[in-house]
């Protein structure tokens, strides 16, 4: 399996999710929401890997598509 950003991205937040666990006060995600997470990551890592066969262009479009959500999930959060 070649390294890519969403990979990247996946293993951050479950090292983020699985270091937050043992903590008091409420939980980021619910084991059930963190599947979701996991599955939708993964399938499409696997969309655009098929899309865009060249690595140098699918790192960039999957730069892209991550840097587009964060953007719109800090628009979201501040209305």
């Amino acid at each position: 399996m070649k390294l890519t950003p969403l990979n990247i991205t996946l293993a951050c937040i479950l090292v983020w999710v699985i270091s937050e666990w043992n903590q008091e006060g409420d939980r980021i995600f619910s084991i059930g929401w963190l599947i979701v997470l996991l599955v939708v990551l993964g399938l499409l890592d696997l969309g655009f890997r098929l899309i865009f066969k060249d690595v140098k262009n699918l790192w960039f479009a999957q730069i892209g598509f991550i840097l587009v959500v964060g953007i719109l999930s800090v628009l979201i959060k501040l209305m």
